[in-house]
């Protein structure tokens, strides 16, 4: 009787594996790197502006438009006293117009995450973990450079879905849609 019970739970113990796998291969895809001027920093911080269009839809299936327009954006380049992946993480932080909603946005080794404020919740993504090699499926980046400025380039090409924080009392998700592009320019010269 115990052999085939061992069989069941072998079986589900393996299931479980392939779902998980299938969602998480599903959010996340093989990373390439970050092209940016601030790549090999150990540390600083800089100040620069967001443009651009965030939308989001909510739990309750609502869509709202987050504008963006030369608000207020950071980088802060965080030193990794380890150096495991890389040498430092690359943490970009913007303003919506209002002031009232804030989107982060992070880099290290070649994974990223980014998250929001949104109704007073924090939700986020991060492939920022143990082996940090993959990048979020559905987020694209660039980065254009000039003399005193570099502009992280992001677009959103598919729904990407955001969970609040597992201290929350509910679980809950929003959803970057398509079509959300940002440019956040960082100023090279201008340390805070």
């Amino acid at each position: 009787m115990k052999k085939p019970r061992i069989l069941i739970i072998t079986f589900l113990i393996f299931a479980s594996f392939q779902c998980f796998g299938q969602e998480y291969s599903s959010r996340a895809i093989d990373g390439n790197g970050f092209d940016s001027v601030f790549q090999n920093m150990e540390s600083g911080n800089f100040s620069g502006t967001i443009n651009g269009v965030l939308i989001v839809r909510d739990s309750e299936n609502k869509e709202s438009l987050l504008d963006f327009q030369g608000s207020y954006a950071k980088l802060e380049i965080e030193k990794d006293e380890d150096e495991v992946y890389d040498v430092s993480y690359k943490k970009y932080t913007g303003k919506t117009t209002s002031g009232k909603t804030e989107i982060k946005y992070e880099t290290y080794a070649y994974a990223n995450s980014i998250g929001i404020e949104f109704k007073g919740e924090y939700y986020d993504l991060s492939l920022i973990d143990g082996a940090c090699d993959l990048v979020i499926n559905g987020l694209e980046y660039s980065y254009e450079s000039e003399n005193s400025a570099e502009y992280l380039i992001i677009r959103i090409t598919k729904e990407i879905e955001l969970m609040n924080r597992y201290d929350s009392k509910i679980r809950k998700a929003i959803k970057l849609l398509p079509n959300s592009t940002l440019v956040i320019a960082i100023n090279r010269n201008k340390k805070l």
